[in-house]
């Protein structure tokens, strides 16, 4: 493969024109059962919300406003979508072919359950959660593989969104333990020691409390009270009492060597996390006297030293159904996620002087998710199903742009800027009450997920220690080119990198990935017998999840009669990898 891959100067700019997709705290043995039970204490009886009641109440906000959305998406384009927001790849092209060709009328809804039941699901928020909690970078300390099997066995069981967060926020054991040769845990029965692999989160800030602090504050409660760590600021509510109190309920927790003889290894090391009856007095770089002195209380006023646990009690407090930011901040969260906007923008900026769009619903969604048992699944179910999920990803006109001149005509200059501001405001209103489909780029994982299953790089999808390991350092490098800030406007428009569009372009793992290697999809598709229209479909169904249109199959055979068949094909899937209508989730 080159740099420059000739004809597709031209040729990757059709394609990209086609279209655009518990309990408390005790550790747990270092082999934890084949299943965590299911503790969400979901019932159906309890459940009373339906996609139906959103859809009406976001219809009567449309009307409101006189807002027109847009049409339906499509099935391959509601596939693709379902398939990335639920699973974190798009779809085979097996799936795809089965879904068009169905005609049930409740196929949707049958989609959207099939895909929260399969294991890609508990992979997918296995990575939201990981990437949301510890983030890009972490210490040698933390045993990032062990955290990640932590969640992965909660999201697996469908552990209730209450229990785990409650677990992890006071979770207290070692964060490691024992490995196999392969890097894999020992079994519980070669070894004695006890590891939670939630204790991996608090070890990622035990040197900085107060960063701990503000990103349970703004991760489980939607609260960025870290902007009252340094001052007080005159119109918001937060002072820098409040932080400090709220920062006090980790100070009764430490994080020593497990085994002395450690000090001055390399690599990932067993830290013990423990709950004692003094505050800490120091950490590396800060002074904890403010936070030593301050009594532990949470945002509401409660305080939680009376037990001696202060953070065990903030978990149970911000877990508690009476909280009023837990259920809110969540819920918002994961209709943000999957609708491309929260309720609250910035989806972790909750409070009084931003307020949300369509509060009535929030509410009802939040009461309904406590209700479930804070069951994750019943709440991207209900979302999932609703019309605004559902609707195409362009608006249905194209309203002037902000700042853009005003016609002159017969109408005083005072009229002109009115109706200007009356287009903006109506535009606004759009934006933020899902009257389309918010298109945003691919994250990291979703992004090699996908091209995992889009080319079926067997480096991609191996499972084991060594597959593992190829995935664990791709995701590093991806990660750096390709990050989403969750926690930015998520209708900001798309600002890639140079470095982003040279990896696409020309990365060796997207280069080997379209070669026409045994066992690659794409000898697969090229080795079948049959014309070249067949096989250009086939590709088009496993990278951008639909059929091609007459035209572009029309310049795609011309374009393989044209060159070398091997070259061609290679570049025609080059070409679709590129494209925007891949890149994006639409």
């Amino acid at each position: 493969m080159k740099f420059v891959r000739g004809p597709l100067a031209m040729v990757s700019v059709v394609v990209m024109a086609g279209g655009c997709a518990s309990g408390g705290p005790a550790p747990v043995p270092v082999r934890a059962p084949p299943a965590v039970a299911n503790r969400t204490g979901a019932s159906p009886a309890r459940v009373s919300m339906r996609s139906a009641e959103i859809d009406a109440r976001l219809r009567a906000e449309w009307q409101s406003k006189k807002i027109e959305t847009t049409a339906r998406v499509d099935d391959a384009g509601f596939l693709r979508r379902v398939h990335l927001d639920l699973t974190g790849r798009v779809p085979s092209a097996q799936a795809v072919e089965a879904f068009l060709a169905d005609r049930s009328a409740d196929k949707r809804a049958k989609v959207i359950d099939a895909l929260l039941a399969s294991p890609a699901y508990a992979d997918h928020f296995t990575n939201y959660w990981d990437r949301a909690l510890l983030g890009r970078d972490v210490r040698n300390n933390v045993d990032r593989a062990e955290f990640r099997r932590w969640l992965h066995e909660r999201f697996d069981a469908n552990v209730g969104y209450d229990v785990w967060v409650r677990d992890l926020v006071s979770a207290t054991g070692l964060t490691t333990g024992p490995k196999s040769d392969d890097g894999s845990p020992l079994p519980a029965a070669t070894s004695d020691v006890r590891v939670n692999g939630a204790t991996n989160w608090y070890v990622r800030y035990m040197d900085n409390p107060a960063d701990l602090a503000g990103t349970a504050s703004r991760l489980f409660l939607g609260v960025q009270i870290q902007c009252a760590q340094c001052h007080d600021h005159k119109t918001e509510k937060w002072r820098m009492s409040d932080f400090q109190a709220f920062t006090a309920s980790f100070m009764q927790t430490r994080a020593q060597l497990f085994y002395p003889q450690d000090k001055d290894k390399k690599g990932t090391r067993p830290f013990d996390v423990e709950d004692v009856e003094k505050p800490r007095r120091k950490a590396k770089g800060m002074d904890l006297t403010d936070y030593k002195n301050a009594v532990p209380r949470a945002l509401d006023g409660t305080e939680l030293a009376a037990s001696g646990r202060p953070r065990a009690a903030l978990a149970a407090w911000i877990t508690a159904k009476r909280n009023p930011w837990f259920a809110r901040a969540v819920v918002n969260r994961m209709w943000a996620k999957l609708l491309g906007r929260g309720f609250f923008e910035p989806i972790d900026d909750i409070r009084e002087s931003n307020p949300p769009a369509v509060p009535g619903l929030l509410d009802a969604l939040a009461q309904d998710f406590v209700a479930s048992g804070y069951d994750l699944k019943h709440l991207l179910r209900l979302v999932a199903n609703t019309e605004a999920y559902q609707l195409a990803a362009r608006p249905k006109a194209q309203l002037p742009t902000w700042g853009a001149p005003v016609e002159r005509g017969s109408a005083p200059a005072g009229d002109e800027r009115g109706a200007a501001e009356g287009a903006a405001q109506v535009r606004r209103d759009e934006d933020a009450l899902w009257s389309y489909f918010h298109m945003d780029r691919l994250g990291p994982d979703e992004l090699l997920d996908s091209l995992a299953q889009a080319t079926g790089d067997k480096s991609l999808l191996e499972k084991g220690a060594g597959g593992d390991q190829i995935r664990a350092g791709l995701r590093k490098q991806f990660a750096f080119l390709f990050d989403v800030d969750e926690e930015a406007d998520h209708h900001d428009e798309f600002d890639g990198t140079i470095a982003q569009a040279l990896w696409m372009i020309n990365g060796n793992v997207l280069n080997r990935s379209v070669q026409v290697a045994p066992g690659s999809a794409l000898a697969e598709v090229i080795g079948k017998p049959g014309r070249d229209e067949a096989k250009i479909r086939a590709l088009y169904m496993r990278t951008l999840s639909r059929p091609p249109t007459a035209e572009e199959t029309e310049h795609w055979v011309k374009f393989v009669n044209a060159n070398p068949m091997r070259q061609a094909y290679e570049d025609l899937l080059w070409a679709l990898l590129n494209s925007s209508e891949f890149l994006f989730n639409h």
